[in-house]
């Protein structure tokens, strides 16, 4: 037969016993919301990061499915753009399709919002890269004594194989739009800490010039060991 003593002593010890369950589950429950706080938080500052990385009006080179993405923002005029425009235009051939490249166009020289005005009006006839190539080959000639030959450009543009009339055309109907373009890259840019070009992105880091391929590699060789 049970005392009245022990019956309050296993009442209190059941009472013990729930306050410590539930403070087990509550500290559980605490730290698996503050992991998934922090998750969601990593998240969300991934996504923010890409958007201002990459946008849909960006020309992209390369497979979708690369498993290394370089982001870089150049303008047509900076004579260090024009200097590794070859080399970063081969990286998605060189890896294979590992690589994708995403050109992000910023007006940092006057007269350079002409010069992608009229690669965009190129990138409508599916004469993006043509274009590029032209602009760059034939640097020396619209770009004169720190300035930008509107009439020579028109005859670059026209190097690449695009139809001038339909360049106009497209010009006069989306220049509003290219302008938008322009601005929202700046403000992307800014966002980025990006104040020169070039300025390169890996998958999401930003690495300096003379890393690129070495960053890369690193990334292609982490994807592996994963």
């Amino acid at each position: 037969m049970s005392s009245k003593k022990g019956g309050e002593i296993n009442a209190k010890l059941i009472i013990l016993l729930s306050l410590f369950t539930v403070l087990i589950l509550f500290t559980a429950g605490a730290v698996y919301g503050y992991k998934n706080s922090g998750s969601d938080k990593s998240q969300s500052e991934k996504a923010q990061l890409e958007k201002l990385l990459i946008r849909e009006n960006a020309y992209i080179a390369g497979s979708k499915n690369a498993k290394v993405t370089v982001v870089e923002f150049f303008d047509p005029a900076c004579p260090a753009c024009v200097a590794k425009a070859p080399a970063v235009a081969r990286l998605p051939e060189l890896y294979n399709s590992q690589v994708r490249v995403v050109y992000r166009a910023l007006a940092f020289h006057n007269g350079s919002d002409l010069i992608l005005s009229l690669m965009e009006a190129a990138k409508e006839q599916g004469k993006y890269k043509e274009a590029a190539a032209a602009f760059n080959a034939y640097y020396r000639n619209w770009f004169v004594n720190n300035q930008v030959n509107a009439f020579a450009a028109w005859g670059v543009m026209e190097k690449s194989g695009a139809d001038i009339e339909g360049a106009k055309n497209f010009l006069d109907e989306n220049q509003a739009k290219i302008d938008d373009m322009l601005r929202l890259n700046r403000e992307d840019a800014a966002a980025l800490g990006v104040d020169a070009t070039p300025t390169f992105f890996v998958n999401g880091k930003k690495v300096e010039q003379n890393q690129l391929i070495k960053e890369i590699e690193d990334e292609l060789l982490k994807e592996v060991k994963e």
